[in-house]
């Protein structure tokens, strides 16, 4: 398939909806607010858990804020390193 072809996802207003309430049931578990840089990054998360074939918010998002936690986690062990 054409990755230009398969970067064109459309989603119905159900979708959309299903998605936002997985981002902000997600933001709440990791005590964020659903704006800015890292919930742009929660939002792809949330959005590729579906692509994935995830339909079930509560499942999306906990699903999104377990993979947050682990970048958290390995960010932080990244920066111990990188101090002298």
């Amino acid at each position: 398939m054409d990755r230009r072809k398969k970067s064109l996802i459309f989603y119905s207003s159900q979708d959309w909806s299903l998605m936002q309430t997985a981002l902000l049931k997600a933001s709440r578990e990791l005590g964020r607010s659903p704006k800015g840089k890292l919930a742009e990054r929660l939002a792809r998360r949330v959005m590729t858990l579906f692509d994935q074939g995830m339909r079930d918010d509560e499942a999306i998002a906990s699903a999104a804020a377990y993979q947050e936690k682990l970048i958290a986690q390995v960010m932080a062990l990244r920066h111990q390193g990188a101090t002298p």
